[in-house]
């Protein structure tokens, strides 16, 4: 932040001589002289030049499924430009530092393990035994014996109704629900990853105008001091730019705090100290592209088709009802059959020489007076199913709100972008012709302070309306069940 004199100093007294070409300087000599002109700043009293076709750049979640923890990917990337973060560095850094995209890779790892359990579950099981014992009778002879064996097992589930496969059905769909959610995991990172960015957008553009508006509020109260020295200006007009200077001093201070917040917050995402410094740039590109928003029934159709959400909870329902399917299947009983063969070597009391040995069998087993049990456990996964199925329910209408509101939210911004550059140039206009009146002696003291704290809101309301722009069409996206941008065929977090 600039250096400048503290408001609470007092204001070093000129001589009469000087006071009068300070006077002529501020307000011109009827209007033949004139002189600074009090402003904000030559960034706040321009209006910003939007170009009239933005190059449309690639968009900044187009590689969000390379940015997995663990990957080679988010190894061999190196750290970001803290004094130049871009928004998708920042989501590429947070992918990878991301702890829940972590857990969610695990929970696949584990469901990928149990498919593969249950595939080996229908194939033979072979075992092998070794064995060596010693007896020592202690009688008259005192004679021991020694025996070694050794032996191999077969043992396999010829027919079990159904049981196995149903069992490997149920780990395969528990996959697809761990799959599912690691993309819904994607899609929620990559909304928290706009949001902090936005935030720390909107607070670092509001501490800009803060301090300009400090700034441009010392330039005032200097002016009405020399002024009301110089025995043309009135106390009121002195005393109300003091407290301006108060008031802008106040509003910078906390935009301070709230910038302070926001880049920690940010910091921590990005897997920094919370104490790093940033600096946020090169967004405005994205948020400058304004494509019409699709049609809404088809985004409907498209989140009921893919959102992560959706599959998750299908995939849940559809694993229960495998596991209904195992659950019947187990109070039929099983048939397996079972092999072994070996050999023992005998010596001392027991004799000597080889015994071979081999045996198979064929096992039906089926349970008896377990119908009560069965029933009670096929009406609990009735009951799980009911349960799930009401739950898509739930979720398909959550969906369906979000799209509307994000829809809504969408046209609502892009008409607030406009809004707001009229009000920027309507401000920047007003404040110009509030500076003149009042160097011509025909203004007043509070208009020329209306107007500049008209103009700093103004450029952080343009500021607030961009973001939001770029915010509702990643939020209408992510509400679809995609990362990206809208197309002429939609993009898919993973194929199914």
């Amino acid at each position: 932040m600039k250096a400048r004199r503290h408001p609470g100093h007092p204001v070093v007294r000129a001589s009469a001589w000087g006071t009068a070409l300070l006077l002529v300087a501020l307000t011109g000599a009827h209007g033949q002289t004139p002189g600074p002109r009090l402003r904000l700043s030559a960034a706040l009293a321009q209006a910003p030049t939007v170009p009239a076709e933005p190059q449309a750049p690639a968009h900044w979640t187009q590689d969000a499924l390379r940015w997995q923890p663990g990957t080679g990917a988010c190894t061999d990337r190196a750290p970001p430009r803290w004094d130049h973060l871009t928004l998708d560095d920042a989501l590429a850094h947070t992918l990878c530092q991301s702890p829940s995209l972590r857990q969610a890779l695990a929970d696949v790892a584990e469901q990928s393990a149990g498919v593969d359990i249950g595939d080996l579950a229908s194939r033979p099981r072979w075992s092998a035994s070794a064995e060596y014992s010693g007896a020592r009778n202690f009688n008259s002879f005192g004679r021991s014996g020694r025996t070694l064996s050794a032996g191999l097992g077969l043992s396999w589930v010829l027919f079990d109704f159904g049981q196995r496969s149903a069992s490997l059905q149920a780990a395969r769909q528990a996959l697809a629900a761990a799959l599912a959610a690691q993309d819904n995991t994607l899609l929620e990172a990559v909304r928290e990853t706009l949001r902090l960015y936005s935030d720390g957008v909107v607070a670092a553009a509001a501490l800009d105008a803060s301090q300009e508006a400090e700034a441009s509020a010392e330039q005032t109260a200097a002016a009405a001091q020399a002024r009301y020295e110089a025995q043309v200006g009135n106390q009121i007009e002195r005393l109300q730019a003091q407290t301006a200077l108060a008031q802008a001093t106040l509003e910078r201070v906390r935009a301070q705090g709230t910038w302070d917040n926001a880049r920690g917050q940010l910091a921590l995402a990005l897997g920094a100290d919370i104490a790093q410094a940033l600096r946020l740039a090169d967004w405005e590109a994205w948020a400058l592209q304004r494509p019409a928003p699709p049609d809404l029934q088809a985004l409907r159709q498209e989140a009921r088709e893919q959102h992560p959400r959706l599959r998750s909870a299908q995939a849940q329902i559809d694993a229960l009802r495998a596991r209904l399917d195992a659950v019947r299947a187990d109070s039929q009983g099983s048939v397996s059959v079972s092999a072994s063969g070996g050999n023992s070597r005998n010596w001392g009391a027991a004799g000597r020489g080889n015994i071979p040995a081999a045996n198979a069998a064929v096992v039906a087993s089926i349970p008896l007076f377990n119908g009560r049990e069965a029933d009670a456990q096929a009406r609990q996964v009735l009951a799980q199913i009911a349960s799930r199925e009401a739950e898509r329910e739930t979720v398909q209408r959550d969906l369906d709100r979000q799209i509307w509101q994000a829809h809504q939210a969408w046209r609502t911004s892009q008409q607030s972008l406009q809004a707001s550059e009229r009000l920027l140039e309507s401000a920047t206009a007003t404040q110009r012709v509030a500076q003149g009146r009042y160097k011509a002696g025909v203004g007043s003291m509070q208009d020329l302070l209306n107007a500049q704290s008209t103009l700093a809101d103004a450029r952080r309301q343009r500021v607030s309306a961009l973001m939001e722009q770029l915010t509702t069409q990643t939020q209408l996206s992510l509400a679809a069940g995609r990362v990206g941008p809208f197309g002429p065929t939609p993009w898919t977090t993973r194929p199914r």
